[in-house]
């Protein structure tokens, strides 16, 4: 399909949405924050740790404009995008943004289980890694939506779509693989008998990796 430029004439520029502010809130920040971050478009999603269940909220006025950002920054380097493409690319937003807030949740389960402490930045470079993987396995699932994307839109888009440069968030390279997000994972949630059991050949890497995503219950969604 070709595109008429009047529809993307009002796209706010990407960068806006690559240094977005933690996205970790308390209840307190809810109240105060969500009707500023609606207004600014900056965030796309937020996590608000348990006090009853968890909750995972994601801006759709938000999500919408960072779609058109990134597709118009495709347009200018492929005129031609079909309707799978459009489809995919709205998938990838919505399910980064999506898994990214989820990884607080689990996070947040698994730091009262194992005892660890909240590091927000660490915390994020790890949400924002957890949800690329994620991204990168709807990818190889060939009749998802992501999966029928055309290659080269997909190569163009996934490092827009990622291209952070807040702190915390730019840090995902540092884990951008399954080889190397295991150990961060498991140092970030480290408790005191982890040498132990270790030693005794007990795999906990696998096993905690298992645990994100796994967690059934605790939270709510909502699109705000």
């Amino acid at each position: 399909m070709i595109f008429d430029e009047r529809w993307l004439a009002d796209v706010l520029p990407l960068e806006r949405f690559l240094e977005p502010p933690p996205d970790v809130w308390t209840d307190q920040d809810e109240a105060r924050m969500l009707p500023r971050a609606k207004e600014e478009q900056v965030l796309l999603g937020v996590y608000i740790p348990m006090h009853s269940p968890g909750r995972v909220l994601l801006l759709g006025r938000n999500l919408r404009a960072f779609f058109w950002s990134l597709v118009a920054q495709l347009h200018h380097r492929m005129p031609y995008l079909t309707a799978s493409d459009l489809k995919g690319a709205l998938r990838l937003v919505v399910a980064k943004t999506y898994q990214q807030e989820l990884f607080h949740f689990h996070s947040d389960v698994l730091r009262q289980i194992f005892g660890a402490s909240f590091d927000p930045l660490l915390e994020e470079a790890l949400a924002v890694a957890w949800s690329r993987l994620q991204i990168l396995q709807q990818r190889g699932v060939w009749n998802s939506q992501i999966g029928r994307m055309n290659g080269v839109v997909f190569n163009h888009l996934l490092p827009l779509a990622y291209a952070y440069r807040s702190p915390g968030y730019r840090d995902w390279p540092l884990y951008a693989d399954a080889v190397r997000f295991k150990p961060a994972l498991l140092d970030y949630l480290a408790s005191a008998n982890r040498v132990r059991l270790q030693a005794n050949g007990v795999d906990l890497e696998t096993l905690v990796f298992g645990m994100l995503g796994g967690i059934s219950g605790g939270y709510v969604e909502a699109v705000v």
